[in-house]
Formats: C-alpha cells, structure tokens, sequence
C-alpha cells in the first residue's frame, strides 16, 4: 500500500484527492498525514483516514520537515497555494521523497536550483495540474519537438472591456472549480504563463517551442507534436481526479475507473483557438519573462500575486493586475538563476514591495 502525506490537505486539490480516495482507492492508498495552514476541517478531513495532522503553512520548513519524518511517506502531494510552497516542495526534497506536485511555483520561482536539489537527493517529481500531467505522459515513448497547452480562456475570452469586472465575475471560471488565486490567474492567463514556465524547466522545451491554444471545452488537457510531425493528446473531463491519481499510483495502475470515460456516441465538440496579445497580456508577460531569465520569472511570480490579493480585497480594478506587473517586469531584475532559497526570496520580496507600491 502506497503511504502519501499531503500538503494543503482543505484545498481544491486536496480536497479532490481525499475525496477520491474515499470513494475509490482507500485500500490502495494509505493516507498517513494531512497538513494546511489554518482550516477548521482539518481534524475532521484527519478522521476520516485515521491520520495525524499538522497546521503549518507552506513557509513552516521545520514543522514540515518533521512531519514528514514524522509520517515517513512514499509519497508526498504539494498542494499548497502560490509561492508558499516552494518551501513545502524543498523539505520534500530535503528527505528525497518521491513528489507529486501541484504547486506550479515551486518550478517557476525554484528553477533550476529546485532542480538540481531534486537531482542531488534522488527526489522524483511528478506534476500534477493537468496540462503538465499531460505532457508528463505523452512524452513516453515519443520523441516530440514542440508542446501545446491548451488554455480554457477564462470567464473573459469574447469580452473585450474588463476594465469594469467584478471580483464575483472573475472568480466565475466557466469549466473549472478551483482557489481564489489560481481562478483570477485563469481569467488573466496568468495561470497559463506559470503554466508555460513551469513546462519549459520541468521538460526542457525554449519558449518557441511551446504553444497555447485556447479549448474552451477543457477536455483536451495538452498535446505534443512529434518530430514526425504527428500530434498526441490526452483527453478527459475537465476534473483533477484523474492527473492527481496518475501521479500518486502511475499509469494504467488504478483498479477502478478515475472519471467517467468520455462518449463518442453522441456529438462530441472540440474547438482550438488563438489567444489574443492584447486582450491576455500577463501570458504574453509570461513568455517574456521565461526569456529574460531566473530574476523576471521569480518577479513575474511575486508581482502577479500581490496584484491578484489587491484585486480580490477590492483594492485595485481587474485590468491593473496586468498593468501592475508589466511596470514591476519593467525593473531591473537578475537574468542569473538563482543559487539558493535565500536569493529567491530576496528577489521576491524586491518584486511584492514594487508590486504593493503600485497597488
């Protein structure tokens, strides 16, 4: 039996994991810690699998550390929210534990350092969002030249003026149910440029080789061109069971089905489409970022954080978290990629502290 701790147990993604372990694969996974920063359903989520739990956030390297000590998993999922949890996903790989990871800016912010920390101590690291889980899979046995994530487009993709957009209305994503951040990140394809980020360093693909369409259907999850010229997808319904459950058990491993399987008996609709520059400048942003180096990444990160908890606490307009970031980008930042968790912090903090001044 397979003996996972996760991290940021009351969230989207941990909470979709529990559940699906309820209703699935409890006697194929052992759930032998829960940990999140502050929720009251924590012991109630512990009960249920007769586990221990752990408040901490995803900064707590100590409590963390010991708690994965503590519980001695095979596993670990990083569901921590935002740049919090590159901490959780360095304690992980200060054990050498095998990561399942859901936190996108632990490879955005971390790069290669996180990398190389992997490397050293025998750490295997398994992404989880489903663009990347995607990927993860095709590229199994082929060969492919470019990578192509698909983008849903948000609750905004045919408005053309978001200047008057409600927190309500941005919070509304037309196919999936997630946290407040990544949600507002979906309707600024933000979440998609840390999506092309983290698809660069996690497979070793150039900016130029790496493309987003927007799906507005979310079935198609990400597709690879091969050097043949051939193209694979992955396809499902849009749910997280499926991608966090193949990074905990593996391919081909689950005695039970996931999701409900898609039916080609009845019409079946998949539209691919461009995105628009203007109207989507953080993604544009993004693969800027991506090419100018480690420093912009962390600051592209920082900035769009602290402008998304303005925007949200009714601080700012919608359309200033673009404008908020692309100012911060416009600062002077190191292209070097960063030698420690120390100096990804300090670049951080320079990026929110430029960011909060705008807000």
């Amino acid at each position: 039996m397979i003996r996972l701790l996760i991290l940021g147990a009351t969230g989207s993604i941990g909470t979709t994991c529990t559940n699906a372990l309820l209703s699935h694969l409890a006697d194929e996974i052992e759930v032998v810690g829960l940990t999140a920063s502050s929720s009251p359903s924590l012991p109630d989520r512990a009960r249920l699998f007769n586990a221990p739990y752990c408040y901490a956030d995803g900064n707590d390297w100590e409590r963390i550390t010991g708690f994965i000590d503590q519980t001695d998993p095979d596993i670990v999922l990083n569901a921590i929210a935002g740049s919090a949890g590159l901490r959780a996903t360095l304690a992980v790989i200060s054990r050498g534990k095998k990561l399942a990871l859901a936190n996108k800016e632990s490879v955005v912010m971390g790069g290669h350092f996180m990398l190389d920390q992997a490397r050293k101590s025998g750490t295997t690291i398994i992404p989880v969002d489903s663009e990347h889980s995607a990927i993860y899979h095709l590229l199994k046995g082929h060969e492919a030249k470019k990578l192509i994530i698909t983008a849903s487009g948000g609750p905004f993709a045919d408005r053309e003026d978001t200047s008057d957009v409600s927190v309500e209305e941005a919070l509304h994503h037309p196919t999936w149910k997630m946290g407040e951040k990544i949600t507002i990140d979906s309707a600024t394809l933000a979440n998609k440029g840390l999506e092309v980020m983290e698809a660069s360093l996690l497979f070793g693909f150039p900016p130029d080789k790496i493309e987003v369409t927007i799906h507005r259907q979310s079935i198609v999850h990400s597709m690879i061109e091969t050097t043949d010229g051939a193209v694979y997808a992955l396809m499902s319904p849009p749910d997280m069971t499926m991608p966090i459950m193949l990074a905990l058990k593996g391919e081909g491993n689950s005695s039970c089905p996931l999701v409900s399987p898609l039916s080609f008996s009845s019409p079946l609709s998949l539209t691919f489409e461009n995105w628009d520059s203007k109207r989507f400048p953080m993604l544009s942003m993004a693969y800027e970022a991506l090419r100018r180096g480690g420093g912009y990444r962390i600051a592209y990160t920082a900035a769009d954080e602290t402008a998304v908890n303005a925007f949200l606490s009714g601080r700012i307009s919608f359309d200033s978290i673009s404008r908020i970031t692309e100012k911060v980008l416009d600062s002077a930042f190191t292209s070097s990629e960063p030698e420690s968790y120390e100096e990804i912090c300090a670049i951080s903090e320079v990026a929110h502290s430029r960011a909060e001044a705008l807000c």
